[in-house]
């Protein structure tokens, strides 16, 4: 497991280790007091990884986990991990991100929050590091309709224009989820993400679906899309339009 920030990082990142350095130092009371921590946690296969309408594993499936820490109704701790496989000559076959969150319930219907993420990549024995920091901002009505913008100081990517290292990213993303019948709901979302930094160029992903959830298990099916700036940037593998399922099963406390 890494530490939340490499020891070579911009002075950008050390601001998001201090963010998070922050979060725990504030937790410590509430040990003090004994709280009581509420653990939770989930493990998952999907056919396909996509985040921010890339995928992570080039079509093929990922095994999936995370364990977090819900220390009040403020503060999330927590890790999860997923089996990636981006690159040909990436040695690095799992992402693991470590991230903590804070939370503000605004009124009964409006809620925000705050999350610092490390995303670490271990074993790469490649020539460029892909460990990146990333802050997301998020703002959510009823539990169905969310707003989120994340922001890294610190991504790195290759393209067919080439390799970037150390260049900040945003990414705006607006979805929704409304329940429909007997455990069934339908989802769908949009987003645009801005690798100006990178390679000069930006694109739109989005996606649509449908899941069905129970106490312990959600099973969703999902049709994604991602538009040509990102199939000319990174190609037909990692930036697909397709269909892909997953499946999840939930452990711990869930309420």
């Amino acid at each position: 497991m890494s530490t939340f920030i490499a020891n070579d990082v911009s002075s950008p990142a050390r601001l998001i280790a201090s963010f998070l350095v922050c979060m725990l130092g504030s937790i410590t009371p509430l040990n003090a007091a004994h709280a009581e921590i509420k653990w939770a946690g989930s493990l998952a296969l999907t056919s396909d990884y996509i985040q921010q309408g890339l995928s992570q594993t080039r079509g093929k499936p990922a095994i999936q986990g995370g364990l977090r820490a819900q220390i009040d109704q403020r503060w999330t701790l927590g890790a999860w991990a997923s089996s990636i496989d981006r690159y040909d000559w990436q040695s690095a076959r799992t992402e693991i991100d470590v991230y903590a969150a804070r939370a503000w319930r605004l009124s009964p219907e409006w809620i925000t929050s705050l999350t610092a993420t490390h995303y670490f990549y271990p074993n790469d024995g490649s020539y460029v590091n892909y460990d990146y920091d990333e802050v997301t901002a998020s703002l959510g009505y009823r539990s169905t309709v969310f707003a989120t913008v994340a922001w890294s100081p610190n991504y790195a990517d290759t393209s067919y224009r080439g390799y970037a290292h150390d260049r900040s990213t945003l990414s705006y993303e607006l979805s929704a989820n409304q329940p429909l019948l007997a455990g069934w709901s339908g989802n769908v979302g949009i987003g645009y993400r801005d690798l100006s930094d990178l390679f000069d160029e930006h694109y739109w992903y989005g996606h649509a679906g449908v899941m069905h959830s129970t106490e312990r298990f959600t099973v969703h099916l999902t049709y994604t899309y991602v538009d040509r700036t990102a199939r000319e940037l990174f190609g037909h593998d990692r930036a697909a339009i397709t269909w892909l399922g997953t499946v999840i099963w939930r452990f711990g406390h869930l309420h």
